[in-house]
C-alpha cells in the first residue's frame, strides 16, 4: 500500500514538474497562435514575459478587462474604445454620455456586465475647479455583437482639482482621488459624494501631507528626456487599487505606496482624523523620484496576494510584497514600457494576464515643461504581460 502510495506521488511530482518545464514553451505557442505578429517584440524576465499586444493611434490611459474584453480610455480624444481580449482589435466604442466625455481617464469592472467610468472633468486650470462625472454602464456581447448603456451618472460637485483615478471597494461604491488638494472621496451606491479622507479645511496648513502635492525636484529623467511637470507641481495622492481589504495609494510628491483599511470609509470619524489609519507599504528610496500607477492585484488568483504596480519614471513593471515592502521588478523596457500608467488583470488559469497600457507623458510638451515641443513616438502601446507565481 506504502509502495503504491509513493509511486502515486512520485509520478505526479514528475507530471508537475515537466508542466513547469513546458509551461514557457507552451505559453509562446499560444502567444503566437493568438495571432501575434512575427516581428512583434518580446521581453523575457525571470519572473514575467511581456509583448507588444495592440498598437493604438490615440493616446490611451484608464485600462480594465474582463473575460472576453479590454476597455481603454482615450482622454484626448474624449472616447472609451472596446478591445478584444485575443487579438487586441478595436470592436467597438462605448457610446458618450449627453455632452460627451471631457477627460475619460480611469477606469473599472463593478461585477459582470458593469463598467465604471472616471471623466476627470478637464486637466487642472488656475481659474477654475474641474467637475468630474462617474459613468456606469452596463454592456453586453451577443452574436449581434457589443452594446453597451449608460445607467448611472453622478457629478462630483465638490472642491477638486483633478481626479485622476477611482477604486471599487464594494459593489457600487466607489473612491475617487483628488491629486491636487490630497484627498480621496467616497461616491456611495445612492449617488451620494461623501469625503473619505479629506483635509479639514483647503488651507495648506491642513493638507494631509501623505496625500498632498508638493514642488517637484530639479533635474529629473525619464528614459534619458528630461522632466519638469508644469509649474514644478509634484502632484499628492492619485493612483489607487484595492485587496478587498485595504485602499492601495500612490502620489508622485511622497512616491512609494501607502493602505489605509477599507473599514475607515464607514467610521464615524471626522475624515481628516481616518488619516492616521495610513500606514506606508513600500517607501520609495532616497533618491529616486516619480510615482506609482496600476496598483493592482491578480483576484484571478488565490495564491497571489503580491501588489503590482508601474514605474513611470523608471519605465517598468515591479511587484511588491506588501507585508515586508519587498519590490522586485518584474520587466524592464524602455518601448513597452513607454511611461506605463494603467495596468490590469485577465481572468487566465494558472498564471497571471495583464494588459498595460503607456501614454508618453514625458514626450508631450503639454505635460513635460522641459521639452518644447512633443516628441512621441507613435504608435501608442498596449502591451500584454504573463507573470509567474509571486512565490
Amino acid at each position: 500500500m506504502e509502495t503504491s502510495r509513493l509511486n502515486s506521488f512520485n509520478s505526479m511530482t514528475a507530471r508537475k514538474s515537466w508542466f513547469r518545464a513546458l509551461c514557457p514553451a507552451f505559453l509562446i505557442l499560444c502567444i503566437i497562435g493568438a495571432g501575434l505578429p512575427a516581428q512583434a517584440q518580446i521581453e523575457v524576465g525571470r519572473h514575467a514575459l511581456g509583448f507588444r499586444f495592440a498598437e493604438r493611434d490615440n493616446l490611451p490611459h484608464g485600462v480594465a478587462a474582463d473575460a472576453l474584453h479590454i476597455f481603454v480610455t482615450e482622454p484626448l480624444n474624449g472616447r472609451v474604445a472596446v478591445l478584444s481580449r485575443i487579438t487586441g482589435s478595436e470592436i467597438a466604442e462605448i457610446p458618450a454620455p449627453p455632452g460627451g466625455f471631457l477627460l475619460p481617464f480611469g477606469l473599472r469592472t463593478d461585477g459582470s456586465g458593469k463598467l465604471v467610468i472616471l471623466d476627470s472633468g478637464g486637466f487642472p486650470s488656475p481659474t477654475s475647479l474641474a467637475i468630474p462625472r462617474v459613468y456606469v454602464y452596463s454592456y453586453t456581447r451577443t452574436h449581434h455583437g457589443f452594446s453597451a448603456t449608460l445607467r448611472r451618472t453622478v457629478t462630483v460637485n465638490v472642491p477638486v482639482i483633478f481626479s485622476e483615478e477611482l477604486e471599487v471597494i464594494s459593489p457600487g461604491r466607489y473612491v475617487i482621488s483628488d491629486s491636487g488638494f490630497g484627498a480621496i472621496w467616497i461616491i456611495e451606491p445612492d449617488g451620494t459624494v461623501a469625503p473619505g479622507i479629506t483635509p479639514q479645511t483647503l488651507n495648506p496648513a491642513d493638507a494631509i501631507p501623505i496625500l498632498a502635492p508638493c514642488f517637484f525636484p530639479p533635474g529629473a529623467t525619464v528614459g534619458g528626456i528630461p522632466f519638469r511637470p508644469p509649474g514644478d507641481f509634484a502632484p499628492g495622492v492619485g493612483a489607487l487599487g484595492t485587496d478587498g481589504t485595504h485602499l492601495y495609494m500612490s502620489g508622485t510628491c511622497r512616491g512609494g505606496v501607502s493602505r489605509v483599511p477599507l473599514a475607515v470609509f464607514s467610521d464615524g470619524r471626522a475624515p481628516w482624523e481616518r488619516a492616521a489609519d495610513i500606514e506606508d507599504v513600500f517607501v520609495r528610496p532616497g533618491g529616486e523620484v516619480g510615482t506609482m500607477k496600476g496598483l493592482v492585484f491578480n483576484r484571478y488568483n488565490r495564491n497571489d496576494d503580491s501588489l503590482y504596480a508601474l514605474e513611470p519614471f523608471n519605465l517598468r513593471l515591479v511587484r511588491i510584497n506588501v507585508e515586508t515592502g519587498e519590490r522586485t521588478v518584474l520587466l524592464d523596457d524602455p518601448v513597452l514600457f513607454n511611461f506605463p500608467v494603467g495596468a490590469t488583470f485577465l481572468p487566465f488559469p494558472g498564471l497571471g494576464e495583464m494588459v498595460i497600457t503607456s501614454d508618453q507623458e514625458h514626450r508631450l510638451a503639454v505635460l513635460n515643461a522641459a521639452l518644447t515641443g512633443d516628441i512621441t513616438t507613435p504608435p501608442f502601446l498596449l502591451t500584454k504581460v504573463f507573470v509567474g507565481p509571486s512565490r
